[in-house]
């Protein structure tokens, strides 16, 4: 459903609107009730729901175009409160199955399946991800990675290192001689 079906009511405490700008400094939206090709009923800059705004706080402005509920305290357009998240044509779902999937403005998202037990990661384009964790960094797992790895500190191993093949830990060098002589290459 989206907006221009559903019959505009200004005197109502809760309707549906659509955002017309978004002013991130501000954390304030402008929001249009009614229907969107005629000049009707518009908000001041007011506020938009997040999902935690607490101790714990989500950042996530919504997007012009966006539709969502107003709650208007007293029935006021200056009093009201935006929550976004009304899926419409302009933003149509980003799935179809059980899924939770969040996905980003550039088509990166994230994807956990509960079923599967399976947590993805899918950044697109050119993005990069960084993790910064100054107390340290633990992954109970085994790793693969596919790319090249650079390491700008000491890598140190409990068990073993095997590069092309070769035991770091018990491959033996051919050909060497007491004394002052410096070894091959590993055979």
């Amino acid at each position: 459903m989206n907006m221009e079906d559903i019959p505009l009511d200004p005197g109502a405490m809760i309707d549906f609107g659509v955002v017309v700008s978004v002013d991130l400094a501000e954390a304030r939206c402008v929001v249009r009730i009614g229907d969107p090709d005629e000049d009707d009923a518009e908000t001041p800059p007011i506020r938009w729901c997040a999902f935690r705004a607490g101790q714990t706080r989500i950042w996530s402005a919504p997007s012009v175009g966006e539709q969502g509920i107003l709650i208007k305290r007293d029935g006021e357009l200056a009093n009201a409160i935006f929550m976004p998240g009304i899926v419409c044509d302009a933003f149509p779902p980003v799935g179809n199955s059980a899924i939770d999937r969040i996905e980003f403005g550039d088509g990166s998202r994230l994807d956990y399946d509960a079923q599967a037990h399976a947590f993805e990661i899918n950044l697109s384009g050119n993005a990069t991800a960084k993790i910064t964790a100054p107390g340290g960094l633990t992954i109970e797992a085994d790793v693969t990675i596919n790319g090249n790895v650079d390491i700008s500190g000491t890598a140190t191993a409990t068990e073993d290192v095997i590069g092309g093949g070769k035991s770091l830990k018990s491959h033996k060098h051919t050909g060497v001689q007491a004394g002052g002589g410096v070894s091959g290459t590993p055979q």
